[in-house]
């Protein structure tokens, strides 16, 4: 089984790629690098990746780093970090600064059930990434960069260390630009993180971070009796994944009359339901699956 994504088009220059029994979207970046929120250190990393970027040439052949760069003159990147900390919007507005599409991978997509396909999935992306000049972006990247397998027990296991191996090789050669992005860093193999030249912690908003996330999504025009520094201090230890998702349920109670205006009171009980919410997510039994090609895999036990 290959994967297909389903995401309408967009724009009228994102193009779907097919190869063999697999297509997905090259998409147009839509997000900038002025609209993302993120701590200094990230920042910090961020422009020397960009700055990387830039002086390739120079880096590896003025100044000779290709004496032990050697691989190919690509650059591989991992984020890490808590979800909605702002890892899948920071790649793609670096793809839109560096004037790329971007091809959004996710490797339980990639894999098959087909004992050599997944390899081939691999290098398709890989190979459509670079001719292209798409930025390569692997979310949930731990799946295909995790420790190989050393008891191997069935054919599939044999599968999933073929794969992990044809991504190592992958990545030597590439000359394009790959970030990972993952919320279980401990979980990768040294293989990949020798291979890794920048490793870029996405940092929880402190509240000068959070005033900032407010400002970006609930408008001037939105009404409400709370300045965005109430709204900094009342929502401490929420991402700004979380706080989408708040601004979305806050529109949607002024827009069916519920409520005639977001107060103090009202932003208070929202975040404890949505707190609520999010603790229900997070209760997990944990269930060794070996049926899907030998990943163990963690089956959440969602409440409804």
């Amino acid at each position: 089984m290959g994967f297909k994504i389903v995401q309408a088009k967009n724009s009228a220059n994102d193009s779907s790629e097919k190869k063999g029994d697999f297509d997905y979207l090259i998409e147009t970046p839509k997000w900038t690098l002025d609209e993302v929120t993120l701590s200094q250190p990230t920042l910090n990393k961020i422009d020397e990746m960009i700055a990387y970027i830039d002086n390739r040439d120079k880096l590896l052949n003025e100044w000779e780093f290709n004496r032990f760069l050697k691989t190919g003159s690509g650059l591989s990147v991992n984020f890490f970090g808590k979800p909605g900390t702002g890892k899948s919007v920071t790649a793609e507005a670096i793809a839109n600064k560096m004037g790329m599409s971007i091809i959004k991978a996710n490797y339980g997509e990639l894999e098959s059930e087909l004992v050599g396909k997944t390899s081939d999935h691999l290098m398709a992306v890989f190979e459509t990434a670079e001719k292209n000049n798409s930025l390569l972006f692997f979310d949930e990247a731990d799946a295909i960069l995790s420790k190989r397998i050393s008891n191997l027990s069935q054919a599939a296991d044999y599968g999933v260390n073929t794969a992990k191996s044809t991504m190592l090789t992958l990545l030597d050669k590439f000359n394009g630009i790959i970030i990972f992005a993952t919320n279980l860093f401990d979980n990768y193999d040294e293989a990949f993180l020798r291979r890794i030249l920048f490793d870029v912690e996405f940092l929880p908003p402190d509240l000068e971070m959070r005033e900032k996330l407010w400002r970006f999504h609930l408008s001037e025009k939105v009404p409400k009796e709370i300045t965005y520094e109430d709204l900094a201090t009342v929502s401490e230890g929420l991402c700004g994944g979380d706080i989408r998702k708040l601004t979305i349920n806050l529109g949607l109670k002024l827009l069916t009359g519920k409520v005639n205006t977001i107060d103090k009171t009202l932003l208070e009980t929202e975040i404890k339901n949505y707190r609520e919410v999010k603790v229900k997510h997070n209760t997990k039994i944990v269930v060794t699956d070996t049926s899907n090609n030998g990943f163990e895999q963690n089956t959440s036990i969602k409440e409804e």
